[in-house]
């Protein structure tokens, strides 16, 4: 009896085991991620996979981060991203090697809680190192799509919004005005109005669309545009060519005086020869 028990305990655990390791290799997701560094995109929409890498049986910002410096930081999540627990939880000490400790985070561009918040298959996170670490007065920003696709000369309208507060500190999202648009790094002259849209044109190419304000210190915004080269227009099928017209022959004046002359000549033979029958009938 005793030892049927110990057999069934064993096979509980062995079942139990085995379930715990499943259900650890289930905690998986691919998350795209895009860092900046005081206004400087340091990472750009990245996807990586993410596990649970912490072990606490859930996915969540922290692996998000540790699993994008593990893939794209040079030296890993080891030389370039920290966290330590303090009064306020888990929080991030090092982020793409800054060690400043004025760090922000946003998850599908809303204002993430703590390190710890869950994120799963397909979400975004954008992870930043304030500018100003004095007053904090940074803007997170973006852009109404995250990616784009058109030809070279298309118009392609954008529009840029920010997260903001309202009187009672709720979070609420506001138009980012007067911003001048970049393309890979470079100001463009395109500005955003007063509703935050723009409209720009671009050469063929993939391109870092982001943008910067002389009034305001903004978290970069980001849109990958990838632009193809101007289709040429197409010819119609099967279409006859055009014939020219032939062009009417010009006269020529030589050719009409020799016709004349002959009209004359025929004329002198014709008389000439009614004189000669005529001479005949009277012998």
């Amino acid at each position: 009896m005793k030892k049927g028990m110990v057999v069934l305990l064993s096979l509980l655990l062995l079942v139990s085991c085995f379930g715990f390791v499943a259900s650890a290799e289930e905690l998986s997701a691919a998350v795209t991620v895009t860092i900046a560094d005081q206004g400087a995109l340091k990472l750009i929409q990245q996807t990586v996979t993410v596990t649970d890498c912490d072990a606490d049986n859930a996915l969540t910002i922290n692996d998000v981060l540790y699993a994008a410096h593990e893939a794209k930081y040079e030296g890993g999540a080891a030389a370039g991203y920290a966290t330590a627990q303090t009064q306020y939880g888990v929080s991030m000490v090092t982020l793409w090697g800054n060690t400043s400790g004025n760090f922000g985070y946003y998850v599908n561009n809303a204002s993430a809680w703590s390190l710890v918040d869950p994120v799963k298959d397909g979400d975004t996170v954008y992870a930043y190192v304030y500018t100003d670490g004095t007053t904090f007065s940074d803007v997170y920003t973006y852009f109404d799509a995250a990616a784009v696709a058109t030809e070279a000369g298309k118009a392609v309208t954008l529009t840029l919004s920010g997260a903001g507060f309202d009187q009672n500190w709720s979070p609420i999202v506001v138009p980012v005005a007067g911003a001048t648009i970049t393309v890979d790094g470079k100001a463009t002259e395109f500005v955003t109005d007063a509703e935050g849209k723009v409209t720009v044109t671009l050469e063929a190419g993939v391109h870092t669309v982001s943008a910067t304000s002389a009034t305001q210190v903004l978290v970069p915004p980001v849109c990958v545009a990838t632009v193809t080269a101007a289709k040429e227009e197409a010819k119609p099928e099967n279409q006859e060519p055009e014939q020219e017209t032939a062009p009417s022959p010009e006269k020529n004046p030589q050719t009409g005086a020799e016709a004349s002359l002959l009209v004359i000549v025929l004329g002198v033979a014709f008389v000439a020869m009614s004189l000669f029958g005529r001479k005949a009938d009277a012998k």
